[in-house]
Parts: structure tokens; C-alpha cells; sequence
């Protein structure tokens, strides 16, 4: 595993902790052993179905956890992460 600038780079891992078997592809989210975890919630510790086009069940608090970790993917949201995160400001009118 290397780390640059903040970003892991590494190989694809079963999202099953300390799973040692590879993915299938690596589009996959679980290795070919753990495949039928797809039909289950993502939240740790839950094991509500999941809801069609979602990773989460019903559960509101899920979703929105799902949802914030949605937002973080977003170019504009990755930006002003990173500008915070540099201590740096930019006048409105510049």
C-alpha cells in the first residue's frame, strides 16, 4: 500500500474485514466468498435487506449516511475539503 498526498493507493480489497480472497473485478464491492453480502445493509452491525438502488435498508439515519458518504464523491465537495483543510482563503470579489 502507498500513500500520496493523502490518497491510498493499493490493491482492491472484499469489503469484509480482513477477508483475504481477491475480487472478482475491481468494480466489486465484496470477493466472490462474500457476494451474497450485496443483499444486506452496509451499515456495520445491521442486517436489514437492502432497498432497491440503494446500499442501505429503510432505516432513515442509514440512508442519510449513505447519502453523506455520496456527497463526499463530489468533485465541488473534495475541493473546499481540500481548500479548508489548506487554510486557504479566497476573497469573494478577487
Amino acid at each position: 500500500v502507498v500513500v500520496i498526498d493523502g490518497i491510498t493507493i493499493g490493491r482492491p480489497c472484499c469489503g469484509v474485514h480482513n477477508c483475504p480472497e481477491a475480487l472478482g473485478s475491481n468494480r466489486h464491492r465484496f470477493c466472490p466468498g462474500h457476494d451474497d453480502r450485496h443483499d444486506i445493509c452496509a451499515v456495520e452491525g445491521c442486517e436489514a435487506a437492502v432497498e432497491p438502488h440503494y446500499l442501505t435498508c429503510c432505516d432513515p439515519d442509514h440512508r442519510l449516511l449513505e447519502t453523506n458518504h455520496k456527497k463526499r464523491d463530489k468533485a465541488l465537495f473534495q475541493l473546499r475539503g481540500r481548500l479548508q483543510r489548506a487554510n486557504v482563503s479566497h476573497p469573494n470579489d478577487s
